[in-house]
């Protein structure tokens, strides 16, 4: 059975292998860091979380382009403080990423832009974790 944070594992890790941060390993890990902000467990920290979603959706929404996770994913488990370690590794992976590439030669100074935008916003979805 694969659980929720098995599948943060495989995206940690394909995104090691994908340095396009308009990629679809990118694409995955940020649907798999929303889903984790829309089905959490309940409990303490809720606020938190809901603030956390909100970054993170805006991020995917910066990037302007649909994307859809394919249906049938796990929740994430009620393990709230691995989770949360877990999900924010993943999002400060990718703040870091697209930090990188705005800060690179690739891509239009407009898509430099827009992933410098993603960055800042993927860093306050992890700031709302700690």
């Amino acid at each position: 059975m694969t659980t929720y944070r098995i599948l943060l594992a495989h995206a940690a890790s394909a995104l090691a292998a994908d340095g396009d941060p308009d990629g679809a390993a990118m694409r995955q890990a940020l649907l798999l860091a929303v889903h984790a902000g829309l089905h959490r467990p309940d409990g303490p920290g809720g606020g938190d979380w809901d603030l956390y979603t909100v970054a993170i959706t805006e991020a995917v929404r910066d990037l302007g382009e649909p994307a859809a996770l394919a249906a049938g994913l796990p929740d994430p488990a009620p393990d709230g403080a691995a989770l949360r370690r877990d999900v924010a590794a993943l999002v400060r992976r990718l703040a870091e990423r697209y930090a990188a590439a705005a800060a690179g030669e690739r891509g239009s100074p407009w898509r430099r832009l827009v992933w410098a935008r993603v960055a800042h916003r993927l860093d306050d979805a992890v700031a709302e974790l700690r």
